[in-house]
């Protein structure tokens, strides 16, 4: 399986461009859409978003103008995404975005995009309706784990009671499981098990 990693945005948050038997999956498009077009070269392309935070999103609706394309995210992470509430929900500073495209919401288990299994956790905590992404050996991983650390659970919708019982699925991976997180260095489940504090 082919990844490509794209970095871009104030947070320097992860795109990841995963080349299906058929197609491109597009995890999280934070920004710049004319480079992530450039990388992707496809005409097909599906968007699954781990949470709707204004860094993973804001290339989302040119991405959708360009390709058209189908955009899944849980249902439970709208209200970050509505152009409307989402002023008052997914802002910090100067930095906000929202999607106007029509986005699928995703269900827990598998699915199957472009001829590659897609497998769904629903992992709440670091926002309502964060998911991970499993894709043949790797972790997909949001803003939920982070390399020796964790998402924040300290804007809305955040909770880190949840976040700490969506940890837990982790644990139940293979540690030779790559992690792909949605900021900073991919790891993996092994690792964590052993340096990050917050998997003990």
């Amino acid at each position: 399986m082919q990844i490509n990693t794209v970095v871009t945005g104030a947070f320097s948050t992860n795109t990841y461009i995963i080349k299906a038997p058929k197609g491109t999956i597009v995890i999280d498009p934070s920004g710049k859409a004319n480079k992530l077009i450039d990388t992707i070269k496809d005409e097909d392309i599906t968007i699954l978003l781990t949470h709707g935070h204004f860094d993973h999103i804001k290339a989302v609706d040119d991405l959708y103008d360009h390709y058209h394309c189908m955009i899944y995210m849980h249902k439970d992470d709208l209200e970050l995404t509505d152009p409307v509430s989402s002023k008052k929900t997914n802002t910090l500073g100067p930095y906000s975005a929202s999607i106007s495209a029509p986005i699928d919401h995703l269900k827990e288990g598998k699915m199957m995009i472009y001829g590659q299994e897609v497998e769904v956790y629903f992992t709440p905590g670091h926002t309502k309706g964060s998911v991970i992404y499993r894709i043949g050996n790797v972790i997909f991983s949001g803003d939920t784990l982070f390399k020796e650390s964790v998402g924040r659970t300290d804007l809305y919708g955040g909770n880190e009671s949840d976040l700490k019982k969506s940890l837990r699925i982790f644990k139940e991976f293979p540690s030779d499981l790559d992690v792909y997180p949605g900021h900073g260095d991919k790891t993996s489940i092994g690792y964590e098990m052993m340096y990050n504090p917050f998997m003990r």
